[in-house]
């Protein structure tokens, strides 16, 4: 009882009103408790969940620590209550006032990573003054692979002439915490690059980082790579490349893009082209559950995280995943899953020679290793 009442932070005014107003507006037909990954952990239902904060003027610190900001809650509600706000406005009143309270959360790891991914070791742009679109792959598919970085980069350079190649993350660790002010200063550095480079397009791989520059940048077109892909046609030789496997992958969709259909058509027509044999989880699309890593809630409430990464790895109908989001594939590979990103499919040697249809686990140390690596080869390029 002690630790439970230690973990009571207060809350303001505004959020209060926010959530008095959402109370009164639930019906209690729990179709968002139903799906939500973290709710059923802290009560019985939304809206008891609600009173007891209003009465208590105060919440659980791990409640919103524990809101992947996945959205499905606002998909199913019938009234389209957003708790997500509600949860991430709950991080921004406790980061902003109670900073401390949420030291054992793990909010020093998510610093360190991010203070590390805007050092000069890991971070880099290779560009010139011919460059008005760039690639930016992420800090996630950096981590993982950084030839199959390149190989993707020299595929669009092929066909788009003004294209440069960034090693830059868009700092939505520290936006989801709530550190609204850390985050307006990593981020900075990020638009400044654009306008000083009259960079018009971003082309990304990572779901996260679409939302977030598409957010954040309004004066730049963000595209994810699928669109381009589809654009210019797959590499050479690889159309219909895997008709001959046997194997049959349930394919995820990450949560950041579950409202945008036409990245969920550009996948799939990729997939189709390859030969894939694709089997469809059924909450997919805009309907999709999150693999358990969404708002850092791997590292500010891992066991939540894992019982989601577990529980998503159980809807699949199939032995394998694959995904086109990082840190998705990373979640399932952390419970056992075998797992592959769609681009493993397109630029890895491996397995494009069919050698093995699942990415490896790996450490901490050796995804920054990895993307040492990557900032180190890009010194190579023309760019």
């Amino acid at each position: 009882m002690e630790d439970n009442i230690m973990d009571k932070i207060d809350l303001n005014s505004d959020i209060l009103k926010k959530i008095e107003v959402n109370k009164n507006y639930c019906i209690n037909c729990k179709q968002c408790f139903n799906v939500c990954p973290m709710m059923k952990e802290y009560s019985s239902s939304p809206k008891k969940l609600m009173e007891e904060m209003l009465c208590e003027k105060k919440v659980d610190k791990n409640i919103p620590y524990s809101c992947m900001n996945c959205d499905v809650c606002k998909v199913k509600c019938p009234k389209d209550i957003d708790l997500k706000e509600m949860f991430y406005n709950m991080r921004v009143n406790i980061f902003t006032e109670n900073t401390k309270s949420i030291k054992e959360l793990g909010i020093n790891t998510i610093r360190f990573h991010q203070i590390n991914s805007f050092s000069s070791i890991f971070s880099r742009s290779f560009i010139d003054k011919s460059t008005r679109k760039v690639f930016l792959p992420g800090c996630s598919l950096s981590a993982y692979n950084a030839d199959l970085v390149l190989k993707t980069y020299d595929y669009l350079n092929s066909n788009i002439k003004d294209l440069g190649l960034i090693f830059e993350c868009c700092s939505k660790p520290t936006l989801s915490l709530g550190d609204k002010n850390k985050f307006n200063q990593y981020y900075s550095r990020l638009e400044k690059l654009f306008k000083e480079n009259n960079i018009n397009e971003v082309i990304v791989a990572c779901p996260n980082c679409y939302k977030t520059i598409k957010e954040n940048s309004p004066n730049v077109k963000v595209t994810l790579i699928w669109e381009v892909i589809n654009k210019y046609g797959l590499p050479k030789k690889l159309e219909n490349s895997y008709n001959d496997i046997s194997i049959e992958f349930s394919l995820h969709d990450p949560c950041p893009v579950r409202y945008e259909n036409n990245v969920h058509e550009d996948v799939r027509k990729i997939l189709y082209k390859l030969g894939i044999k694709v089997v469809e989880f059924d909450q997919n699309r805009k309907k999709t559950q999150c693999c358990g890593a969404g708002a850092m809630v791997g590292v500010t409430n891992p066991k939540v995280a894992k019982k989601q990464m577990e529980r998503r790895s159980r809807e699949a109908k199939t032995e394998n995943i694959i995904c086109y989001c990082q840190s998705c594939c990373e979640s399932m590979i952390s419970v056992g899953k075998p797992t592959i990103h769609i681009l493993d499919l397109l630029f890895n040697n491996m397995v494009i020679n069919k050698n093995k249809f699942y990415q490896e686990k790996t450490t901490v140390i050796n995804k920054w290793k990895t993307r040492y690596k990557g900032v180190h080869l890009g010194k190579k390029l023309k760019k």
